[in-house]
């Protein structure tokens, strides 16, 4: 059912797994001068993940499909969770794009057979909006609730007897998000590498470190210690910074701490201009509402750990023992520093 273009179109599907692994290809095979198209491919994935926060499609399928695992690769030999959520978005925006015009068939083939999700054709008008598919409830929850838009709801969706109908467009998106964290899964560092890996690693690592540099990852943000942030903060951050999506508590608390911590307005948009459904208006208003700079006039904080337990997004360390809010955290870290704990 799937040519060898499919396979490159889709390498996360079983069927390219498969492919891959029938080639019996090592390390050092790879390393040989006969795939240098192929390590130079998988270079370029992830800087074009890096620098453009999309990864293309070409037109060689032999080179596109084994470029998949070599560019995993370099990024889990990396080690960065920034590098790692980055690649994952870009690659599942090649997804989405490519999915959205593939035909009906092989989309609904790739989401039992790779997936195994139960959908069927629908073909079916409702409320002046055509469905062409339908989505088992407890498939669509998987990952329907990372997205914004109130859209995705599922209060605001069509159901029949288990079923949420759901457009061409919304299969591929979900298969997209799918997709991001399967890819956000840490398969660990490989071991030792050939020469020609290791010089396309640290041309990575060399544009990874610049960017970085450049967001103020790694530099802190203003004079504030990002090194004193609780986990569940530096989490979203990190999240959001590599162009993920937050959902809406955790877009709040993020914000909300920012701001009581000393990050200007215009500092906290450019943070959120990096993930994929950004508005610049809409944010500025949403931030200095936060600030209190608007509306009317509250700063707000962000909520208490077991608010942030009960929205599911509660992340611990040793630290976090006896504390009851993400300031508090903050604070209590800055006055051990200072004390030189």
């Amino acid at each position: 059912m799937y040519s060898k273009a499919d396979l490159a179109k889709y390498p996360f599907i079983v069927e390219a797994q498969k492919y891959i692994e029938s080639l019996n290809l090592d390390i050092e095979d790879l390393a040989s001068s006969e795939y240098s198209s192929v390590l130079k491919r998988g270079m370029e994935r992830v800087l074009e993940a890096l620098e453009n926060g999309y990864v293309s499609y070409q037109g060689n399928a032999h080179v596109e499909l084994l470029s998949f695992p070599i560019a995993r690769l370099f990024v889990e030999s990396l080690g960065d969770e920034y590098l790692r959520r980055r690649y994952a978005v870009a690659e599942s925006k090649r997804a989405d794009k490519l999915l959205a015009n593939e035909e009906d068939d092989k989309l609904i083939n790739i989401v039992k057979e790779t997936f195994r999700w139960a959908v069927e054709k629908a073909l079916k008008r409702v409320g002046g909006r055509f469905y062409e598919y339908k989505l088992k409830v407890n498939n669509y929850l998987e990952y329907a609730p990372y997205f914004q838009d109130k859209y995705w709801k599922l209060v605001n969706r069509v159901l029949d007897e288990g079923y949420v109908y759901v457009r061409k467009i919304d299969v591929a998106r979900l298969i997209s998000e799918a997709v991001k964290w399967r890819l956000m899964e840490k398969k660990g560092k490989p071991s030792e590498l050939p020469p020609a890996m290791k010089e396309m690693i640290n041309t990575i690592r060399i544009k990874l470190e610049n960017q970085k540099i450049d967001r103020g990852i790694d530099e802190g943000i203003s004079e504030v210690s990002k090194e004193a942030f609780p986990p569940c903060i530096s989490k979203m951050l990190s999240v959001t910074l590599a162009g993920g999506n937050l959902s809406h508590h955790a877009r709040f608390t993020l914000t909300s701490f920012l701001i009581n911590v000393g990050i200007s307005v215009d500092e906290l948009i450019q943070i959120f201009s990096n993930v994929p459904d950004f508005d610049e208006n809409m944010t500025r208003y949403q931030v200095e509402h936060i600030a209190g700079i608007i509306g009317g006039g509250t700063k707000y904080t962000p909520p208490a750990c077991n608010t942030l337990k009960t929205y599911g997004i509660c992340e611990k360390n040793e630290w976090c023992k006896n504390i009851n809010h993400p300031l508090s955290y903050y604070r209590n870290i800055l006055r051990n520093r200072q004390r030189g704990g």
